[in-house]
């Protein structure tokens, strides 16, 4: 064992956090085996590393304070009532889960399907998770669908053809979601009509709401606010990524607190098509 480091020793020799070794292991930035479940540095290999890169690697960059990815309502009411003081950039699933890579925020709200159309959200991030102290914790399942007027002929989804509908911004789940329901229905792309892009839910249902459109990829509980018909078409998997360290710090904890308040689950019940029964529930844990 002599030819080993352990964690704290590696920290005190590069005088960082035993937390920034635990992220350059979990990045294979650094030289480490592991063994029984314990992480061990080769002292040689170390003292070559530091000589070669640990001038440049040992102190990479923190993960901002922000919270990407998708829009969710709920969530977004959240974050503001909740207090917890993290702003966000929601600007869709597939754009804020790249971010969330590049080490742009401390979690990301996703909602796509995997490619065998039977789960949510684990295969987008399972392979990222092998090698980053991330964890993927559920949010709320959602009923999505089409939204449109209630007098409106359109009833399945092969009835979308011709008419006007709105589209969600590049890098969003939703309409990655409907792009792949179309295909499922046998739908051309170009035989969609799209009047307009939007960056949010509310947008989404505003449009059709407004007469600009005939018809969103939307979500119930839009439709029951503003009266507007709903053809059900999947519950999905509202999750989150979030970094592991930043989730045990004071900004999420005080978000996740929040959820087991008596305004949040009165709030919860504004929203119809959403089930919370898994919220906080951890679905994938990475790194190590």
């Amino acid at each position: 064992m002599s030819e080993f480091l352990t964690t704290k020793e590696v920290a005190n020799l590069l005088r960082l956090k035993q937390r920034k070794v635990y992220d350059l292991a979990a990045r294979n930035m650094i030289p480490y085996v592991k063994a029984t479940g314990k992480l061990l540095f080769p002292k040689t290999e170390i003292n070559q590393w530091i000589q070669h890169k640990g001038a440049s690697l040992a102190a990479p960059s923190p993960r901002p304070s922000v919270i990407l990815g998708s829009h969710d309502p709920l969530f977004e009411w959240t974050v503001t009532a909740s207090g917890c003081g993290l702003p966000t950039f929601l600007n869709g699933s597939l754009d804020g889960f790249m971010r969330f890579k590049n080490h742009e925020g401390i979690a990301c709200g996703i909602h796509t399907q995997n490619p065998d159309l039977r789960d949510w959200n684990t295969a987008l991030v399972e392979s990222y998770l092998t090698q980053s102290p991330s964890i993927l914790i559920h949010w709320a399942k959602r009923d999505r669908g089409l939204v449109t007027r209630e007098r409106s002929d359109i009833s399945h989804m092969e009835d979308v053809i011709g008419k006007r509908l709105v589209a969600r911004q590049s890098g969003s789940g939703a309409q990655e979601l409907l792009e792949k329901q179309l295909d499922v229905a046998g739908i051309a792309i170009d035989s969609v009509n799209y009047v307009r892009t939007v960056q949010t839910e509310t947008e989404a249902v505003l449009s059709v709401l407004e007469g600009e459109a005939e018809s969103c990829f939307g979500l119930r509980c839009f439709a029951d606010r503003y009266n507007l018909k709903f053809i059900p078409v999947c519950e999905e998997y509202f999750d989150l990524v979030i970094d592991r360290h930043a989730y045990f710090e004071e900004g999420l904890q005080k978000l996740f607190e929040f959820t087991k308040s008596d305004r949040f689950v009165a709030e919860v019940g504004r929203y119809g098509g959403y089930d919370i029964s898994g919220l906080g529930e951890l679905r994938m844990n990475g790194g190590i």
